[in-house]
């Protein structure tokens, strides 16, 4: 049987992306995504869960100059886990890997950048 990891998610940024250079060509660039899940609580609140994102390369530089704080965006890509020793503790992180992000709507700050641009 095959197996099969992809995730699509719909959210907007928490923050605007914190981008890298990893030292071998390739940028990193981090970001959280604010997903809202589809049910509402017993108070009558949407619950959210914030995703850690992480783009490389080509993506990670567009997402550095793209998405700012608010930005509602499409991620597509697959989710990572990884764990580390941290005194004698194992530590467990567990991330999307970006493979395409589609910017559906910008954060205030870039949408009023752009339009101060175009003024």
């Amino acid at each position: 049987m095959k197996s099969y990891n992809n995730v699509t998610l719909i959210g907007r940024a928490v923050k605007t992306p914190e981008v890298k250079d990893t030292g071998s060509a390739n940028s990193r660039a981090g970001f959280v995504l604010a997903v809202g899940r589809p049910y509402k609580d017993a108070d009558g609140k949407r619950p959210t869960d914030f995703l850690p994102v992480v783009a490389w390369g080509k993506l990670a530089e567009i997402c550095g100059e793209y998405i700012s704080k608010g930005c509602l965006m499409l991620v597509s890509g697959r989710i990572q886990s990884r764990s580390y020793a941290l005194n004698a503790e194992t530590k467990w992180i567990t991330e999307i890997i970006a493979e395409s992000v589609n910017i559906l709507e910008y954060g205030k700050a870039k949408t009023e950048e752009v339009e101060r641009k175009a003024a």
